[in-house]
């Protein structure tokens, strides 16, 4: 029946080969007409790609439901700073000064449908100097303010006369205090006020003045979402309008903070993909057209990938409407893996021509013949990237659906447009002047190229010698998987960013920053809310008790919140208060009038005003205050939980550390609030890759390996495909494992990808081998150089990206190029020695 289907299976595909063949003009019409569509579509999402790290989590994600609860409230909160450097500290002032006031006119002009970017500009301190000046009395401590008092009332009773007898003092001037002994309390109290206004200049800026900042906090999360790159734009367009230079001529402009950060993040990642794509392009085409002797080759092998490629991504448009991060690097992967079939069919039908068959013959014959081993690959490259859609993780899943219906759709354009374009190209080379350079260039009488020959010669004369090399290598390799698969995670995020980033551009201006703020006028740490200003205290309490429960040891430093900016409790400053008020009462008139000229003025500035009352957190000023405000106006709901200055926020152990402590935490009475973090999103990101991973590589290699066992048809053929399989999976991840590789969210589609690899490179040495009756050295000297041609194509992509900037792709090239390799030693050296072996044994080999 399996025979029967078959059959018929190539019987319609060579009625469809036939049928390109005498009407290749329409059948690329309509390609060229496809294509055209498809890219349209193609180039949407291409162009306008989600670089955001939220869109790689689960929507229905506990930590990204919470952290998206918050910006809902908050917005995302994201910073970007604009630093103004320059030898003039006057020139760095005035064109802040004029940026704020270009600032406040973009956020006057947020209104309408458009998306409000800014939720408020910091352009210096002088109404925080001005608050705490009118309110320093309140920010003394109780006692300070008693014995103020007390002091006070003994100075005017010693001035009065009242007191004449002091032991051994009969002169009561010697008891005497300047200012009736208030000077030593002003100084206290404007220290005490002060310890929240580090700028006394009221700008943000160094102490020479060289630099001077502005920072702008957003509604965008600063994860690299569009909003923020529109924030920076505009920003960056109202810095040119206003001349900088025309300040000061030596003046410099630099953008630092999340919003810059996460765009030069953004820019690595697409210009890099953008600069492989090219370079590894111009070398392909170089490698196809030596290998085939001939530029014509590059028409027939091109087309129908850039099919695949358009198709795969029109499915993302409309399935999605969108391509994450790590769907943008997909294209460059299909189109790699998906010239393979063309090569494969193109090197067929030039052994077939060499041999003397008919063009018309030839073509057919090169399709049939490939049919099974082209559709295997097809199934197990589909399997390998569907294999991802069975995660939660979309960084993952969305990667495997486009790839899965990717490479069908390349396999699928395969059948009608190689022909087609064999027939066109092959008539364009005839109408030359210069003769026909066909595709059977390089090849030998018999079908086979030299270097393939010579390859195939190797194997047949010294099975055992290969098989016992690779049995050694892969002993070797094994002995480090234990230990990775323990381990396989990389939680170190400063290798996976860009470098170029922290050299220069938002990276240098970040470090300018921190020189101008350095955590001055800052509430560091980061972010949460309560669902209500009651419940702070307690989730306080409880934060830092899961902090200092932890094993490790405590990461939390303090935890900050509205109440920290106030004089004490409503009923602590009512106390203050009277404290005051005795003071006032004291310094009549007739008090202050006894007293000289200066005297009379330093205490007539420390005698409290009786505007004073209770301040709340709604009464701090602007620049305090709005760092714990929500949209609608709330304050004293947001708390910033502050890490010690030794905690890396860079490392994926701390951050799952954190989440543990401060995520969603459960109150007493049983309420769960859902606190959350940026810390939040790259620990969900951890959790997801740990528990997706396991999950997408067991389907993937079970799914390859069941497409094996079904298309050989035969044990002892499936155990060798199998085994060479396995072989190269455990070269490249023990490789990883000796040179202290990691997976990333990136560089773990190698895996699933190389087990499709690892399958259908051995299943077309295979394959031929089977067709030639078991002629296995003919079978590598025929297919070999394909094989090979296809490793090529997809190393040189990979090794692309080895020059990235973005080093979780440069991981990703690595591990990928180092897979290729693997798969192809296993399928030209390993696989033939392994049926080599196997044919010796077999009981018909010995009975010859």
């Amino acid at each position: 029946m399996g025979g029967r289907r078959e059959g018929r299976l190539r019987n319609a595909v060579g009625a469809i080969v036939d049928w390109s063949g005498r009407h290749p003009v329409l059948v690329l019409a309509a390609a060229i007409c496809m294509l055209a569509v498809t890219w349209h579509f193609a180039l949407r999402v291409l162009l306008n790609p989600r670089t955001d790290l939220r869109e790689l989590l689960p929507r229905d994600n506990p930590g990204l439901k919470a952290f998206e609860h918050q910006v809902g409230r908050v917005g995302g909160g994201a910073t970007l700073i604009v630093i103004a450097e320059s030898p003039d500290k006057g020139a760095n002032e005035r064109f802040i000064d004029s940026l704020s006031a270009g600032l406040d006119a973009m956020v006057a002009g947020q209104t309408g449908a458009a998306p409000k970017l800014i939720a408020y500009v910091e352009s210096g301190t002088k109404d925080v100097h001005r608050f705490f000046e009118d309110n320093r009395w309140l920010y003394a401590e109780k006692k300070d303010l008693e014995a103020a008092y007390d002091t006070l009332d003994f100075q005017i009773a010693v001035r009065s006369g009242l007191v004449s007898d002091l032991g051994d003092a009969a002169d009561p001037s010697v008891n005497r205090a300047p200012a009736l002994g208030l000077d030593e309390y002003r100084d206290r109290w404007e220290t005490e006020a002060r310890r929240h206004d580090d700028f006394p200049s009221g700008y943000f800026e160094t102490k020479d003045g060289r630099m001077v900042g502005l920072r702008i906090v957003s509604l965008t999360t600063g994860m690299g979402d569009a909003g923020g790159d529109a924030l920076l734009a505009r920003v960056k367009r109202l810095v040119v309008d206003l001349r900088p230079r025309s300040y000061h001529p030596d003046m410099n402009v630099g953008f630092a903070g999340d919003v810059p950060n996460a765009a030069a993040e953004k820019d690595s990642v697409v210009s890099q993909a953008i600069w492989a794509s090219g370079v590894s392009l111009v070398f392909i085409l170089g490698g196809v057209v030596w290998f085939y002797r001939s530029p014509w080759a590059l028409a027939v092998i091109a087309l129908p990938a850039l099919l695949g490629v358009g198709a795969a991504y029109t499915f993302a448009w409309f399935c999605f409407g969108y391509v994450n991060t790590t769907g943008m690097f997909l294209g460059a992967i299909i189109l790699g893996n998906g010239v393979n079939y063309p090569i494969v069919l193109l090197s067929r039908y030039g052994e077939f021509r060499a041999r003397g068959q008919a063009a018309a013959d030839a073509r057919r014959e090169a399709v049939q013949s490939a049919l099974r081993a082209e559709l295997v690959g097809a199934c197990v490259a589909s399997i390998a990237y569907g294999s991802l859609t069975v995660t939660q993780f979309r960084g993952f899943s969305q990667f495997g659906w486009i790839g899965l219906f990717g490479m069908l759709l390349v396999w699928a354009s395969m059948i009608p447009c190689v022909p087609a374009l064999i027939v066109v190209t092959e008539w364009m080379q005839s109408k030359l002047p210069f003769g026909t350079s066909g595709p059977s260039r390089g090849l030998l009488a018999d079908g086979t190229r030299p270097v393939a020959r010579f390859v195939a010669g190797l194997t047949a004369r010294s099975p055992r010698l290969f098989v016992a090399l690779s049995l050694a290598v892969t002993a070797v390799a094994a002995a480090r998987i234990p230990g990775f698969v323990r381990d396989p995670w990389e939680y170190n995020f400063d290798r996976l960013g860009s470098r170029g980033s922290k050299r220069g551009g938002a990276g240098e201006w970040s470090n300018k920053a921190e020189k101008v703020f350095g955590g001055k006028m800052n509430v560091a740490g980061a972010r949460m809310l309560a669902d209500t200003a009651d419940q702070v205290p307690e989730l306080k309490a409880r934060i830092l008790a899961n902090d200092a429960s932890d094993p490790e040891g405590p990461l939390i430093a303090e935890i900050a919140t509205a109440s920290d900016l106030l004089p004490g409790s409503v009923e602590e400053q009512r106390k203050k208060l009277e404290v005051l008020g005795k003071i006032r009462d004291r310094l009549t008139p007739s008090v202050l009038s006894d007293l000289s000229e200066g005297e009379r003025a330093r205490v007539a500035a420390l005698r409290p005003p009786e505007s004073l009352h209770p301040i709340r957190a709604d009464a701090l000023p602007p620049l305090l205050r709005r760092r714990f405000e929500e949209n609608d106006g709330r304050v004293g709901t947001v708390f910033y939980v502050k890490y010690r200055n030794d905690v890396s926020l860079s490392d994926g152990r701390i951050l799952l550390r954190i989440a543990k402590a401060t995520d969603n935490v459960v109150l007493g009475d049983g309420v769960v609030v859902q606190t959350a973090s940026r810390a939040t999103i790259f620990a969900e990101m951890i959790r997801s890759m740990e528990r997706d991973g396991p999950r997408a590589t067991m389907a993937s290699l079970l799914g390859v390996s069941l497409v094996v066992v079904i298309a050989t048809g035969n044990v002892r053929g499936a155990l060798a495909v199998l085994a060479a399989l396995a072989m190269a999976v455990t070269w490249l991840v023990g490789g990883a494992a000796w040179f202290g590789e990691k997976l990333n969210y990136v560089n773990f589609i190698t895996l699933p990808i190389t087990f499709g690899i690892g399958c259908e490179y051995p299943f077309n040495v295979y394959d031929r081998s089977r067709l030639l009756g078991g002629d296995i050295a003919g079978a590598v000297g025929r297919v070999g150089g394909a094989v090979a041609l296809c490793s090529y194509t997809t190393v040189v992509g990979y090794s692309s990206l080895l020059f990235a900037d973005f080093q979780a792709l440069q991981s990703f090239g690595l591990l990928a190029a180092c897979g290729e390799v693997a798969c192809l030693t296993g399928a030209l050296l390993t696989l033939p020695a392994l049926l080599h072996l196997a044919r010796r044994g077999s009981p018909t080999k010995r009975a010859r």
